[in-house]
């Protein structure tokens, strides 16, 4: 039966499983798929209220707010830097649009929190061509010495702004504005066909 409570993946169109590309004897050089469904909130910090947002975060949730340039995930939650004390939150599987309200419960006097599982989407790259790849649509130094697990950063990938999170030695979570995503998609696969891709 058909959940018609599930809501429709932004890639529902041009998401289709298989390999394309170069053919390697060692496999795909990426691996792509897309975190689905996936819940977002962003949360900014009241004026004068950023320590006491990261006490309470790690207090009600065991995550810690990262500083500028840094990710972080506990209790199947991850947070990623975005400006100045505000964050990007994911919960990867969870129903859209039930994140926001759980984190208000603990958090609303410290902190704005925003539901935005209808505007953000999370694409997960990995495999040992992953930063080959990325490194053709931004300038960011994606040399493993320079961009390791729990870094992230926000920058532009081609006309596209993307939030970039390291979360392993060759894997990264992409998030991107609904709006341009399938464009993304379609752009980054092209620029993996070089290495050959596996879509999941």
């Amino acid at each position: 039966m058909v959940d018609l409570m599930m809501p429709v993946s932004p890639l529902e169109d041009v998401l289709v499983q298989g390999r394309y590309g170069r053919s390697l004897a060692e496999g795909p050089g990426v691996t792509l798929s897309l975190a689905h469904p996936c819940d977002v909130a962003s949360v900014i910090a009241a004026k004068g209220k950023a320590l006491a947002l990261a006490t309470e975060a790690k207090k009600e949730f065991g995550l810690t707010l990262p500083d500028m340039g840094k990710s972080s995930s506990a209790r199947g939650m991850s947070a990623y830097s975005s400006a100045p004390d505000q964050w990007i939150v994911v919960a990867a599987g969870s129903t859209p649009g039930a994140l926001a309200p759980k984190l208000e419960v603990k958090l609303d006097k410290q902190a704005m929190i925003t539901d935005q599982s209808h505007g953000r989407v999370v694409v997960r790259m990995s495999g040992a061509c992953a930063r080959d790849v990325l490194a053709k649509g931004t300038a960011i130094d994606l040399r493993p010495g320079s961009f390791r697990p729990s870094m992230c950063g926000a920058t532009q990938f081609g006309h596209v702004g993307v939030t970039i999170a390291c979360t392993g030695p060759d894997s990264f979570d992409l998030i991107i504005g609904r709006t341009f995503v399938e464009g993304f998609w379609l752009g980054i696969c092209e620029l993996a066909l070089e290495w050959g891709y596996e879509v999941r």
